[in-house]
């Protein structure tokens, strides 16, 4: 199901998916927390390995480029977005009014990768490290032509620093050396004959790995490198993977490509860099307009739910803005 160029089961799945990223920053009912962070960032990962491959991107030197303008680029652009807001307004509300951080902490978080300082939008950390991860991977994945010595060497990457890595390392390469195996995972499912047909046995195939895995599984969060045992990690989000696949499959199959979710596919990158600065006009018009008290999110799910989609929504007028006049703040090029 293609489409100018575009996979229909992809953009369902990265809308799926930047949604689940907004939910995780609400305060959402535990559970589901624990589900969601157990495979959004191992999915991610996967998609980004889905899209690549050396006949694109023969060339080194071109690659680094072409992902500098493509992930560095709107990286440093939309964090310097959030950063404003967060001088003139988000640090003098809620909770980041009550912390003590200096004017110029959330900018060297921002270039050295330090995920949590970066307090003006923290969820961008997954840019930086996506494109770490794609300079490691090049060389290794082009010189290595054994897929299974590859696949045994990434896993092997991640179990080491997982268990005896304890440097925290610029730029976020603690994390891009555990997420290679789901990147390169990726890879290896691109070149699978998938029918439609698997998705309705890979969907409780997937759905019972994910429950397993979180049910014994302490709770995973990738960013500070949270992960337990590091092989419920691996069922957990490669389970969490296969069934967003199935999920994702049936939904283009039935409901088709639609241009909004093409839309919202190609600008998850905005959404994951602005929609925490929503967040905070959202909890903004609830407590200061509506009179509604922010205890109504607190372990919720439904109106967490509401907060998400919204915080979306609020995204694309600036989606558009920057389209339409600063392509190149998202790395592309004006035509």
């Amino acid at each position: 199901m293609e489409k100018n160029k575009r996979i229909v089961w992809v953009d369902y799945a990265k809308v799926l998916c930047i949604f689940f990223v907004a939910l995780v920053h609400t305060p959402i009912y535990r559970p589901v927390y624990d589900v969601l962070c157990a495979f959004i960032i191992p999915m991610f990962f996967f998609l980004s390995g889905y899209f690549f491959s050396y006949d694109r991107y023969p060339d080194y030197w071109a690659f680094l480029k072409r992902r500098v303008r493509q992930l560095l680029v709107p990286y440093f652009s939309l964090a310097i977005i959030a950063y404003v807001f967060w001088f003139f307004v988000g640090r003098h509300y809620g909770n980041d009014a009550e912390l003590d951080i200096s004017w110029y902490s959330p900018l060297v978080a921002t270039i050295m990768g330090w995920g949590k300082e970066m307090v003006q939008s923290v969820p961008l950390w997954f840019v930086m490290a996506l494109f770490t991860l794609e300079i490691i991977f090049w060389p290794i994945g082009r010189y290595v032509k054994n897929s299974y010595i590859l696949l045994l060497l990434f896993v092997a990457f991640g179990y080491v620093e997982v268990y005896y890595v304890d440097v925290k390392l610029p730029f976020y390469i603690n994390h891009a050396l555990v997420g290679l195996i789901l990147y390169f995972s990726g890879m290896l499912f691109h070149r699978i004959n998938y029918k439609r047909l698997y998705s309705y046995i890979l969907l409780p195939v997937g759905a019972i790995a994910l429950w397993i895995a979180v049910f014994n599984n302490e709770h995973v969060t990738f960013l500070i490198e949270k992960f337990g045992n590091y092989w419920y990690f691996l069922l957990g989000g490669l389970g969490g993977i296969a069934m967003i696949i199935a999920i994702c499959n049936i939904l283009a199959d039935v409901i088709g490509d639609l241009a909004f979710v093409r839309y919202i596919g190609k600008n998850t990158i905005v959404i994951c860099g602005l929609h925490l600065v929503m967040f905070t006009l959202i909890k903004g018009i609830m407590v200061y307009i509506l009179n509604i008290p922010l205890t109504v999110l607190d372990n919720s799910v439904v109106p967490c739910l509401i907060m998400g989609a919204v915080s979306i929504v609020f995204c694309l007028p600036v989606i558009y803005v920057l389209e339409k006049y600063f392509p190149y703040l998202l790395g592309r090029i004006k035509s």
